[in-house]
């Protein structure tokens, strides 16, 4: 059987007790009353308000797996057969992976009554369980006691250089040894937990967004920051570090023409620094971003995703940002993001089961997407894909941050950490 509405419907204990009426500006925030309220309405028996409460909050998030599966099961549960095979297709055709058998004596039935239809429906989910895509490992190194998300690389001289949320570096792996890492810079500098980093051949120097975390490791006394970083290419010294106001995690960023554009997730802001003499300013802070993680410049644009809502495009003269048109393929749980120099964007989602590195073309006006391309899925090395860079059509990702290793109670780690592997994807 599906699991309960509201365990499908991405709901805590927390959420029920929340009352207070949606903003109209938060799309997220009144996604999330709506699905309270459809769970409310399931469990009453109500199920045509359970319907068009999830239908509501569907249209706020496209491709959401909760509320697509929590469709179908409230299908099932009013014997609606049509919407229960509508909103399996919808998950099939967004890229989300579900088991057919877990519909129980569902499935059997509809297989004898929808057999053409049905057969469809399982081929096309049956593909998202199996591979896609070929990549090579650009590196992979033994670093005990890290916890590696981002990378960026330095195309002139093809060192990887790898961020660590526990070990509080930033690491560098030669091109002569890609099994080995340096530290480049670390606490002493005055590293925390460092997550999105980005390589500025303008103004020879590597960029760090260092935050902290329940997993980051702080001295006695110690108090927690955020920042901006910019490390001197070469030698890993710290040139020079900016701090915003009000600011609350920095974790991604983009550089190009020695500008930096930083995203602030805990805060759901973007940040702009238009040269290293110059200081953080804020570009955008709207109330309708959800979970802002990485960000790319495409089309004279800065796009970001937002892991509960898919993308938004930010205008770079004055911040307004408008919401991505999404595709059949789902956008949710959008972690790295980056673009080639033709503005494709290319998107590493982590939330979403099946893991996948995802190429995504834009609509003319920049504001939809044209379409998709599955470009790695489910491969041998995946763990939980992280951060991504993108260089001379040439994608770079960490493809097994072991997060799970980590709990949010910063007790550490209980097993050994696997040594963390970078891929390589050739986009020629």
């Amino acid at each position: 059987m599906i699991r309960s509405l509201a365990a499908l419907c991405l709901l805590s204990s927390a959420a029920f007790a929340q009352d207070a009426p949606p903003d109209p500006l938060a799309p997220f925030e009144t996604s999330r009353t709506l699905r309270m309220e459809a769970a409310r309405a399931a469990e009453a028996g109500d199920y045509e308000a359970a319907r068009r409460s999830l239908s509501a909050a569907r249209a706020l998030q496209p491709g959401h797996p909760g509320i697509l599966l929590g469709l179908a099961q409230i299908g099932m549960a009013s014997s609606d057969d049509e919407l229960l095979l509508a909103s399996l297709e919808a998950v099939a055709a967004a890229g989300i992976a579900f088991d057919l058998s877990r519909l129980g004596e569902t499935d059997a039935r509809l297989r004898e009554t929808y057999p053409d239809r049905y057969a469809a429906l399982d081929g096309l989910l049956a593909r998202h369980s199996g591979p896609a895509g070929e990549a090579e490992r650009a590196a992979e190194v033994a670093v005990p006691d890290s916890l590696i998300e981002g990378v960026a690389v330095e195309i002139e001289t093809d060192r990887i250089f790898l961020s660590d949320v526990v070990g509080r570096k930033v690491w560098v792996v030669e091109p002569f040894d890609r099994s080995a890492a340096q530290v480049f810079a670390d606490a002493g500098d005055g590293l925390q937990s460092v997550f999105g980093l980005a390589s500025d051949d303008v103004n020879r120097v590597i960029w760090a967004a260092t935050g902290t975390l329940p997993q980051t490791p702080l001295e006695e006394g110690e108090a927690a920051t955020t920042a901006l970083v910019a490390l001197d290419m070469i030698t890993g010294d710290v040139y020079r570090r900016y701090e915003m106001d009000g600011a609350d995690r920095i974790a991604d960023l983009v550089t190009r023409d020695g500008m930096v554009w930083a995203v602030d997730s805990g805060a759901n802001r973007i940040y702009q620094l238009s040269s290293l003499s110059g200081s953080l300013e804020i570009l955008s802070e709207d109330p309708r971003f959800g979970g802002l993680q990485g960000a790319a410049l495409a089309d004279g644009a800065l796009y970001v995703a937002d892991y509960a809502l898919g993308l938004w495009r930010v205008d770079l003269a004055d911040g307004s940002a408008q919401q991505v048109r999404p595709g059949t393929e789902s956008l949710i749980g959008i972690d790295g993001l980056a673009a080639t120099r033709e503005g494709r964007l290319i998107a590493v989602r982590n939330g979403v089961s099946p893991h996948a590195v995802i190429a995504i073309d834009l609509s003319a006006d920049g504001l939809g997407v044209a379409d998709t391309e599955i470009l790695l899925r489910n491969h041998a090395d995946f763990g939980e894909p992280t951060l991504v860079d993108v260089q001379d059509d040439r994608v770079f990702f960490v493809a097994n941050a072991p997060w799970a290793l980590w709990p949010e109670d910063g007790s550490g780690t209980s097993a050994d950490v696997p040594p963390t592997v970078i891929l390589e994807y050739d986009l020629d």
